[in-house]
């Protein structure tokens, strides 16, 4: 079964009954076929990636988005100026990111970071972090530690972009200590969906 990393790492961090709910989420979602209507960050995304590949101006990240609905201007403004503000004055090179499968059980997760960036003379992997709310402590460990553990490649740092906050967090050799915490919640997880 396909589970997109971010609702794995929503199910990891959750106890008790809201634990139960993520899990009846990610079956929802598995059963559904994807669809770009419901993917929220798609088209920022998209944009980022392409003002990379492109080489463009920081400046055009917005009109790379486009006409935007209403119920996303806002946000959209807020993240687009985040990157902007990370971004700042570094000459960044693009090049295309690695992409692996973790596989536990039937569980498969996409470990997709969005971006190849290098700057300064290092190579990063950059997985985007777009929601609003910051994120914790363990889900940037789960996230870099799944990188570290999936992604072969000996000469990227990975990192994880907090967008709306310009903050880039780097995989630290401790964060390996949550490896066996997301195995144990992978095996738990598919033990109930089989049950759900």
């Amino acid at each position: 079964m396909d589970i997109p990393l971010t609702s794995f790492i929503d199910f990891v961090l959750k106890s008790g009954s809201p634990k139960m709910t993520s899990a009846k989420k990610i079956k929802s979602q598995s059963e559904e076929d994807y669809n770009v209507a419901t993917d929220y960050y798609k088209r920022f995304r998209e944009a980022v990636q392409e003002l990379h590949k492109k080489d463009l101006q920081k400046a055009t990240l917005l009109k790379i988005v486009g006409p935007l609905p209403p119920n996303k201007v806002e946000n959209y403004k807020k993240m687009a100026e985040g990157y902007k503000k990370f971004l700042g004055r570094k000459g960044v090179k693009w090049f295309k990111p690695s992409r692996e499968n973790w596989k536990q059980g039937n569980l498969n997760i996409a470990i997709n970071p969005e971006l190849g960036l290098e700057w300064d003379g290092k190579k990063y992997l950059v997985k985007l972090y777009l929601k609003a709310e910051k994120p914790s402590k363990d889900r940037l460990a789960s996230i870099l530690a799944l990188m570290n553990h999936t992604i072969v490649s000996t000469d990227c740092t990975f990192a994880v972009l907090d967008v709306r906050n310009s903050k880039i967090y780097t995989y630290e050799n401790e964060m390996d200590l949550m490896m066996p915490l997301v195995e144990g919640e992978a095996k738990a997880l598919e033990s109930i969906l089989s049950q759900i």
